[in-house]
């Protein structure tokens, strides 16, 4: 398996989706100004979205299979890292903002939130990388 398939598969590891999913609530709470209800919504929402893309992606294949010779090649774990914090990260962000500029026109990410949110999934990556 590549090892952005292996990132996926990962990414729903029992012992993980717990401790994201507290993260990533913080993260909208003070995002979208301390709301319980549109933050849950928000939450799952995003989840979904992203987690649903990358599992369809491992699920169907689409990530090919991996080239023996390049298994525990760190270049490869690198880029698949890479690949999967930004398919994350946008994704998520723009789900959210999608739903949020629905709600109030003027409503837009400001830098620290988005810095924030491209962290949070950075350590959720690198928590899959080392449960892979």
């Amino acid at each position: 398996m590549s090892p952005l398939a292996e990132l996926f598969r990962a990414c729903l590891h029992p012992i993980l989706v717990p401790i994201v999913l507290f993260l990533h609530w913080w993260v909208i709470w003070f995002t979208i100004g301390r709301s319980f209800r549109p933050t849950v919504k928000l939450l799952l929402l995003a989840r979904i979205v992203g987690l649903g893309g990358g599992y369809a992606l491992y699920a169907t294949g689409a990530l090919g299979l991996s080239n023996p010779q390049l298994d525990g090649n760190t270049l490869g774990w690198i880029v698949a890292f890479v690949a999967a914090w930004l398919w994350f990260w946008s994704l998520e962000a723009a789900t959210i903002a999608w739903v949020m500029r629905r709600k109030r026109r003027s409503w837009h990410w400001k830098p620290y939130d988005l810095t924030v949110l491209g962290c949070s999934h950075a350590v959720y990556l690198l928590g899959a990388a080392l449960l892979a």
